[in-house]
């Protein structure tokens, strides 16, 4: 249960203080191994990697936080082998991983010599920012710590966050920037599942006239403005506000240091009529922003363009606040400090990895290739072959084998990634096809459709509508990493592994363009903006949206899985919030990891490539209700808006093969009530919830009544 306190004032000035407690998370422990469900990690490299509890809370709009103060009182409930936070790792094979396992080691010792409980605070601030109308910050709960020497684990059973804040000048930028958000309801679905304290948040950010932005931008340079022109038709059939924005514009018109600024700046400034914005144009067009992860440091400690700056779109979709507070609140001209040189998250710069729109890009400036991208997208789009749309194909190869080289590291298979989504059932494993490494020495020993080869990549390619890849990779290619041979220590070296090609990007013409898939590519450099590759040639031929990494890729010590495990989750899984939109559903997965463990990296290398807006599947149904002159109407619903019940009354008497139905504006389907559900009646109350009574988010739904004879639909507005 939260217990929340109301706001209580202090004696500086305008100071005040939201004071909120959070109870620990339940534990059990068995075979010394402690077990939370739910929880998060974000521990040192090295140190005990005790769970967490990370919770985003709402302050009022605007609203500048000075101070962030946690206090708990832990008490002993035992002992228990706690095992130390594993480093991140790149998913490269230039040796940094081995550097980076050499300091893991230095770590640990040092933190299990101690005697002292670990972590000693209570809690870290990890970001503070804002979601669309709603001013945030999200904490890291240090509930439970460990003292290496003697085993033993304490626990806090409340920790108290107070966050000191006041509130901006009604006349100054901040406080104008959230009046023009005030009655914003866009993003209010993911608001509810993500704020902790959403009851109080609804006594600051209640609104009598909710909008939700439709808003579909395309911005572009003016020479290939027409290129788009069947999309603008098929997003504006489907009642979104299509506007098109030429780069030139901007340029001219929007203040900014360079050309990606003013970007941002134009977005931030049309905030409220914006939900998805698409960028069409290759990176020469196209202004990237290069975000450098480690303090003062734009080629990150290993001095490789591969590794940093990192072209990131997270700094176009996090739109808050301005740069000089954000992206860039030190002024230095690096953009996304987040780590000094040892991994601490002390950075100098304070961005927010909570998006507040949804974007992708066509990273193409040639208008035929453009138009034919758009035409698969619109038909991939607008098919409801759930069938299609589900089936996947897996793909898994080895990233290191144990003890590779001598480093004492263990086995890390791409396959068991790839397993993880059909054995928690991400995935449906009836429609999926699996393909893993099955050449040369200690090949993965897990069953699968068929081996990792090249062929077989493309032959099984076919009416897929999902595929997710894990492998080493570079720009063109992402490759197999195979143990070919022995020199007899029985050790993997570097001179013994091979690496054949399991894709290589001229293969795309080989690929499904029919039944293209929504593809995830795990490998390294496959999306780098700066060279047509591998990624933006997947979208060219056999795949939707493709995401992909603009630099070399990164795997978290804490969640392994990683953003594409999220991802597929909500696309797939949880899709009431995503509505089953692509784009939608990987910004769920962004929020999800970085509370899990707060590695920013991956959110930095891993961009888009396609339709921000583009559907997995569903029923497809319009943004705004289309008349329908002439119809007879065979119900009626009220009160519409409504935050309790929704009554459906009807004006004939149901068949025996009625049928109501209740979907959200992606087509999924949120409620069912059959004749022997609605009998005899005249009406039924709908409680705004879904078939498993979880509350249904704000936001636009529809009623269709299908008595036997014929067919009528009605729009509902739901304010939770």
């Amino acid at each position: 249960m939260k217990i929340l306190s109301l706001i209580l004032f202090t004696l500086l000035g305008w100071s005040q203080v939201l004071t909120v407690t959070v109870p620990a998370p339940d534990y059990t422990i068995e075979d010394s191994r402690i077990t939370v469900i739910g929880a998060s990690f974000h521990n040192m490299v090295g140190a005990p990697n005790v769970p967490g509890k990370t919770v985003t809370i709402a302050l009022p709009p605007g609203a500048i936080i000075e101070s962030v103060v946690f206090h708990g009182d832990r008490e002993v409930i035992g002992t228990a082998n706690i095992e130390p936070a594993y480093p991140p790792l790149p998913l490269s094979a230039d040796g940094v991983a081995d550097v980076l396992l050499r300091n893991y080691q230095t770590a640990r010792e040092r933190y299990y010599a101690s005697s002292s409980s670990i972590p000693g605070e209570f809690g870290r601030v990890i970001a503070q920012g804002g979601l669309r109308k709603y001013t945030i910050v999200t904490v890291a709960c240090f509930h439970y710590a460990y003292a290496p020497a003697s085993q033993t684990l304490f626990r806090a059973p409340w920790i108290t966050a107070e966050i000191r804040y006041t509130m901006p000048e009604p006349t100054n930028e901040r406080a104008r920037f959230w009046r023009g958000l005030k009655d914003d309801v866009t993003f209010d679905n993911i608001a509810h599942q993500l704020i902790y304290n959403w009851d109080q948040a609804q006594t600051w950010y209640a609104t009598d006239t909710p909008r939700q932005a439709t808003g579909y931008y395309i911005i572009l340079p003016n020479a290939i403005a027409s290129a788009v022109d069947s999309l603008v038709a098929h997003r504006q059939a489907q009642g979104y506000d299509v506007q098109i924005v030429t780069k030139e514009y901007i340029e001219n018109n929007v203040s900014g240091v360079d050309l990606a600024q003013k970007f941002r700046n134009y977005l931030r400034a049309n905030l409220a009529d914006i939900s998805y914005a698409l960028l069409v144009g290759f990176s020469t067009d196209m202004p990237w922003r290069n975000l450098v992860p480690f303090n003062n440091d734009p080629n990150s400690p290993w001095n490789h363009p591969d590794y940093s700056p990192i072209p990131g779109d997270i700094y176009l979709a996090e739109l808050t606040d301005p740069d000089s507070i954000s992206w860039n609140s030190d002024g230095d001209a690096y953009w996304g400090e987040v780590f000094d040189q040892n991994w601490n998250p002390v950075g100098e710069d304070d961005p927010d990895y909570h998006p507040d729109i949804h974007i992708a890009r066509l990273p193409f400036s040639t208008p035929t290739t453009i138009q034919e991208i758009i035409d698969k997208l619109i038909a991939f789009d607008t098919n409801t072959d759930v069938s299609y749309k589900t089936a996947s194909l897996l793909t898994g190869a080895l990233y290191y084998y144990a003890n590779e080289n001598n480093g004492g590291n263990a086995r890390i298979d791409g396959a068991e990634f790839c397993e993880e989504f059909l054995i928690d059932s991400l995935i449906p494993r009836a429609t999926a096809t699996t393909l893993y490494e099955k050449g040369g020495l200690r090949p993965c020993t897990l069953s699968c459709t068929d081996s990792l080869t090249q062929s077989n990549h493309i032959v099984y390619w076919q009416n897929k509508g999902i595929m997710y890849e894990c492998h080493h990779g570079n720009v063109t290619l992402y490759a197999r990493k195979l143990w070919a041979w022995d020199d007899g220590d029985s050790v993997p070296e570097t001179p013994e592994i091979t690496w054949p090609t399991s894709l290589y990007y001229t293969d795309v013409y080989g690929l499904d363009n029919v039944h293209p898939a929504t593809c995830f590519l795990r490998s390294c450099l496959c999306g780098k903006p700066e060279e047509t590759g591998l990624g933006a040639m997947l979208l060219y031929r056999g795949g939707s949206n493709v995401v992909s990494s603009s630099r070399i890729s990164w795997m978290s010590g804490t969640d392994r899985s990683g953003i594409p495990y999220h991802f597929y989750n909500s696309l797939i899984q949880d899709t009431l919030a995503s509505m089953g939109i692509i784009r939608n559903a990987y910004d769920i997965a962004i929020v999800t990891f970085m509370d899990n463990c707060g590695f920013w990296i991956p959110v930095y290398h891993y961009n888009m490539f396609g339709d921000p807006a583009l559907q997995q599947y569903g029923r497809i149904v319009s943004v705004k209700e289309h008349a329908q002159p002439g119809k007879i109407s065979m119900f009626t619903v009220f009160p519409n808006p409504s935050s309790v019940n929704i009554t459906i009354q009807l004006y004939t008497v149901p068949g025996a093969g009625a049928v109501i139905t209740i979907h959200d504006v992606a087509g999924r389907l949120i409620r069912r009530y059959d004749y022997h559900t609605i009998g005899l009646s005249d009406h039924i109350t709908w409680p705004c919830c879904d078939q498993q009574g979880r509350s249904v988010p704000t936001g636009v739904y529809f009623v269709t009544y299908d008595n036997g004879d014929g067919i009528d639909q009605k729009k509902v507005v739901v304010l939770n």
